[in-house]
């Protein structure tokens, strides 16, 4: 099985040839996503985190597996499905991109788009060819995203509480990120394990979502911003937030924001029980750094609580001195 520094060789490869492949405005673009995701640079961090998804180690975990029960995936046949991830990631940005800004009169982020997913699409034909049963899965997938999309634009325009269903629902973002697995699963006729694929995908992702969610809590209180987290909290003041997370970090039940850390590990829980079911031995050491992770989290929350309090108490005073 190949490791890390050839993955992101093989990535950065796919990366290079699709800015090759672009004409120069889309290029521009392209070279700004790929600044701003810190990829086809030096440093590989950014492209392998405990609390990031997998985008390029699932491909290869899936293809190891196979592996062992005999099933060959040519290294050309994998680097093909990690330019898959890579495009395919990087096109769904894009579009948050296009969603996020401030003005939607640029068309430039879905342009580039566009782009991404004709040249994604291009590599998935190279590994699954004409496969009705991919191709029947691809659309369901990219129309259960596209419906996600516009519930997710809906809820922030109409500002409205997320409850778990919907935070569920919103989940249906992440369901692209099965399409490279698939194929490799598609290709050795393997589909039975789709099921289970969905379910690593979809609890991996609800982990690293509430993590996110409860890291960025300040921020996303402060720009109006509404989550399943945001709606446990309620209306509590900064204060009650401090005192509470300073309560978890010292061993003491935390309410609301210890049973979110908690709904965070029994997602991971689930995520550890499908890489099981799906015979991803080499997804262990992975597993044990995103749990190792997560249960470090009312600390990690403790010191950024305690650095926006900080920030807020010293505020207004440095204004003054200015």
């Amino acid at each position: 099985m190949i490791d890390r520094q050839e993955i992101k060789i093989l990535v950065d490869r796919h990366l290079a040839e699709a800015r090759k492949a672009m004409l120069p405005r889309v290029r521009k673009a392209f070279d700004s996503l790929l600044q701003e995701r810190r990829l086809l640079q030096p440093d590989p961090a950014p492209y392998f985190a405990a609390l990031g998804h997998p985008l390029f180690e699932l491909p290869v975990w899936v293809a190891g597996r196979l592996n062992d029960e005999g099933v060959q995936t040519p290294v050309e046949t994998l680097a093909d499905v990690l330019g898959i991830s890579a495009l395919g990631y990087l096109h769904a940005r894009a579009q948050d991109d296009w969603l996020d800004g401030a003005s939607r009169e640029d068309p430039t982020p879905i342009a580039l788009a566009e782009s991404l997913l004709a040249l994604c699409n291009r590599l998935l034909v190279s590994v699954v060819g004409s496969s009705s049963r991919f191709w029947g899965f691809y659309c369901e997938v990219l129309n259960d995203y596209a419906e996600s999309l516009l519930h997710t634009d809906e809820l922030r325009r109409r500002k409205a509480p997320v409850s778990r269903s919907t935070f569920e629902q919103l989940l249906a973002q992440s369901k692209p990120l099965m399409i490279p697995s698939a194929a490799v699963l598609d290709r050795a006729d393997r589909w039975e394990l789709c099921p289970h694929l969905e379910e690593f995908v979809f609890s991996a992702t609800a982990a690293a979502q509430l993590y996110n969610d409860l890291t960025d809590i300040y921020t996303d209180r402060q720009m109006g911003q509404r989550t399943w987290t945001i709606e446990a909290i309620g209306d509590s003041e900064a204060d009650q937030l401090w005192i509470e997370v300073a309560g978890i970090s010292e061993g003491r039940e935390g309410g609301r924001i210890q049973e979110r850390v908690r709904e965070a590990l029994l997602f991971h829980q689930r995520s550890a029980q499908a890489a099981q079911t799906l015979g991803l031995s080499a997804a262990e050491d992975w597993l044990a750094d995103r749990r190792a992770a997560l249960e470090d989290l009312p600390r990690s929350l403790h010191a950024n609580l305690r650095s926006a309090f900080v920030r807020r108490i010293a505020g207004p005073a440095a204004g003054q001195g200015g």
